[in-house]
């Protein structure tokens, strides 16, 4: 009989591996697809995912289970791989100032096993993208991106327009 997640987690704070590497093998695509989309890029999206694990290793003692695992999983994963961006992008533009680079300057990825629209995405700027992700795939409101972006309201709005705007002359 197979275990439930909460079932998993208890077991798993107690340090038990084995119930945390099932919990892994279980819900590891859905993170590395929440990291591959707001990334847009796969070798950031493998390094993002495995911050998100590391991550919830030393978090899993604070699930109440007062919503699904799932539902705070995945609030754990989006704020690691927001956390992740911003660090990366600090990292980056000590040697790099963003004003400079063009667009066709960003690295790209081949993702063939990708759909069209996840291609399209990727190539969307790194804050569009972000806003996109989390308000039209994740469900995130607004006001929710807002505060997790350290943006205004508004901005969101703007960015999200702007993202489906892309979106559709690339679908084009």
């Amino acid at each position: 009989m197979a275990l439930d997640d909460s079932q998993l987690v208890a077991i798993a704070v107690t340090g038990c591996k084995q119930a945390f590497q099932q919990l892994y093998r279980r819900h590891h695509k859905r993170v590395y697809a929440i990291c591959f989309r707001l990334s847009g890029q796969a070798h950031l999206a493998d390094d993002m995912t495995q911050a998100c694990f590391i991550r919830l290793w030393h978090k899993l003692d604070q699930f109440r289970g007062d919503s699904q695992f799932t539902t705070w999983l995945h609030r754990l994963c989006v704020r690691q791989a927001i956390n992740e961006l911003k660090v990366q992008q600090s990292w980056w533009r000590r040697f790099i100032p963003t004003e400079q680079l063009e667009p066709q300057d960003i690295p790209t990825v081949a993702f063939d096993e990708y759909h069209q629209l996840d291609k399209c995405i990727a190539k969307l700027p790194q804050r569009t993208r972000m806003v996109f992700v989390l308000c039209a795939i994740e469900g995130y409101q607004h006001k929710e991106i807002a505060a997790l972006l350290n943006i205004a309201e508004g901005t969101s709005k703007a960015q999200y327009h702007n993202a489906k705007q892309f979106l559709q002359e690339m679908l084009a």
